[in-house]
């Protein structure tokens, strides 16, 4: 959407350049006889752009290295450059994400919640503190990745008075919940654009989940000892304890009860049977069928406690039961009548056992993920660890890695980007052959646009910015800039030689003329991107192109007659 609004707002404003401006122009500029074009090019400052042009063009293969040597330099520089995918956002908010280990109940994730709201509602830089259990709050913020429904899960949304202390709130807070609940995952977050659910993700996939778990723990406790490195953690879960009952269908049959029974009645002494929900205005509660007497089961009750939930098949029963038309009698009658578990099984026992186990591409996967840690990128600390894990983790035949997290994210989205950049470039090559009826003059042009490349890394190392998406998406914009200046110059450079102008003084002319034009163009650009300098988003975009257009004016007046006179062979004696 971004590139579509661009697309048409620029053809806009061509269409407002040839009928607004020429319109107004003949109605309101007048003519000054006093202050003739000779006079203003015969001033100090054009003189010494015409003598510095001058020197330029009688150096013109030690200019042209001393570009090359320039833009080599920074080149070398970009590596300086602090690299991300998108910023966070300048909110006044930031969220807390909460996780209990597997089979906790939602009562304890409410209980802790609370206790939590209540510690950061009395601290004086927060405003409010809301609740959410269960999952993300819906419709309520999309800049943000959305957390899988649990109920050993839930969220705080903590308001701030403004954003100047978060980062020192943030890390405070951390460690003090991490050590007063230290069974619990907690993450205080910023909002990002990024949709991974951690900046540093790594992907490993194999056959057998121990061997999965083994490279797991070595690859954790490099994270753990990386000072780029912080909140380690994985999409697994520690194993959870899982009752295993061998149900005999010979011993069911005997006795009338099918493995669905079986799992009912267990369920009924466990959980509960969901069978309904109550609704209190805007709350909502299940409504829950349980056995009596099972609550503290050990070993030797859950052996002998199988209820007879055959009753429940008679859905007229349990309707007329939550009608009100039933009789609660004969509905609880059929359902305590109960037979012992071991007549229909022959072993009962409790295994350890994964509670999700995840897959990528067909294959079991885990993924070990990581925050970049204060004053570091999601790039610096991948870049870290990644030369650590190879010199210290050995992959069996089979066992792959891959780096997901803001890497994935940003090579992905470079490729959508840059996926159709090819066919740009070749049309609008093509166009600036249609328009001067020459294949020269539009290399010449072309040959300018990666010096642009020196202001955008100068421009941001100076200015401290990160080199993000936006900053690309900045630099991209650059080429039309660069192409528009270009083109403005050597049109004007071929209407004077057509005029009859001997070559060198055509390009000193041309270039005299276009000064004020393309200074004022690029000058009123810069202008209008500095309110965007300091946003945490865009501010990358509006340094590129403040950098990259100031560079790009000079190499527009100085390098485009550089090259002119050395494609077309003029001599300056």
């Amino acid at each position: 959407d971004l590139f579509v609004v661009l697309a048409v707002s620029l053809l806009l404003s061509w269409v407002l350049a040839l009928v607004h401006v020429p319109i107004h122009a003949n109605s309101y500029l007048k003519l000054d006889s006093q202050d003739s074009s000779e006079e203003v090019f015969n001033s100090p400052l054009y003189r010494k752009f015409r003598g510095m042009l001058m020197v330029f063009l009688r150096h013109r293969f030690i200019t042209l290295l001393c570009v090359v040597g320039v833009l080599l330099v920074s080149m070398a520089c970009f590596r300086f450059l602090p690299q991300t995918f998108f910023p966070d956002l300048t909110y006044n908010q930031i969220y807390m994400e909460y996780k209990l280990p597997e089979g906790s109940r939602i009562e304890k994730v409410e209980k802790d919640l609370r206790e939590i709201a209540d510690y950061l509602g009395s601290k004086q830089e927060v405003t409010h503190v809301t609740i959410s259990l269960g999952g993300t709050p819906a419709r309520y913020n999309l800049v943000r990745s959305i957390a899988d429904p649990s109920l050993r899960y839930g969220e705080l949304i903590i308001d701030f008075r403004d954003n100047k202390a978060i980062d020192t709130c943030m890390k405070e807070w951390q460690a003090y919940l991490n050590s007063r609940y230290p069974d619990a995952f907690i993450r205080l977050k910023k909002y990002n654009i990024m949709y991974m659910e951690f900046p540093v993700e790594l992907l490993i996939s194999g056959p057998d989940p121990q061997v999965l778990k083994n490279l797991r723990d070595s690859i954790q406790e490099i994270m753990r000892d990386e000072p780029s490195a912080a909140l380690v953690t994985d999409n697994w879960d520690d194993p959870v304890l899982d009752m295993n009952i061998n149900y005999d269908q010979r011993l069911g049959r005997r006795s009338g009860l099918t493995r669905s029974d079986v799992g009912m009645s267990l369920l009924s002494v466990t959980g509960g049977i969901p069978v309904g929900r109550y609704y209190d205005g805007n709350i909502s509660q299940d409504i829950l069928l349980k056995t009596s007497g099972y609550e503290r089961l050990d070993d030797a009750q859950l052996w002998n406690a199988v209820p007879n939930l055959n009753a429940l098949a008679d859905e007229s029963g349990m309707k007329g039961l939550l009608m009100g038309n039933g009789d609660k009698k004969d509905l609880i009658t059929g359902i305590t009548y109960a037979k012992p578990l071991n007549s229909v099984t022959d072993s009962l026992r409790y295994v350890w056992k994964d509670p999700v186990v995840y897959r990528y591409n067909a294959q079991r996967s885990i993924i070990v993920q990581c925050n970049n840690a204060s004053g570091f990128t999601a790039e610096n600390t991948r870049q870290a660890l990644e030369k650590k894990i190879q010199e210290q983790v050995h992959f069996p035949k089979g066992y792959t890695m891959k780096w997901l997290g803001e890497y994935k994210a940003s090579a992905d989205s470079n490729k959508y980007l840059f996926m159709n950049f090819p066919i740009a470039i070749i049309m609008m090559f093509g166009i600036l052959v249609y328009l001067f009826r020459d294949f020269k003059k539009p290399i010449i042009i072309f040959l300018c646009l990666p010096l642009a490349y020196i202001g955008i890394v100068f421009g941001i190392l100076v200015s401290g910015k990160p080199f993000s998406f936006v900053a690309i998406v900045g630099a991209l914009g650059l080429i039309g800039m660069m192409i528009k200046n270009g083109v403005v110059l050597i049109d004007e450079i071929t209407a004077q030689m057509n005029a009859g102008v001997k070559p060198v003084e055509a390009l000193l002319a041309a270039s005299s003329s276009r000064l004020r034009p393309v200074m004022m163009a690029s000058g009123t650009t810069i202008l209008g991107m500095i309110p965007l300098a300091s946003d945490a988003m865009f501010g990358p975009m509006a340094v590129a192109i403040m950098g990259g257009l100031l560079v790009g004016t000079i190499i527009t007046l100085m390098i485009i007659p550089v090259f002119y006179a050395l494609f077309f062979k003029i001599k300056c004696d």
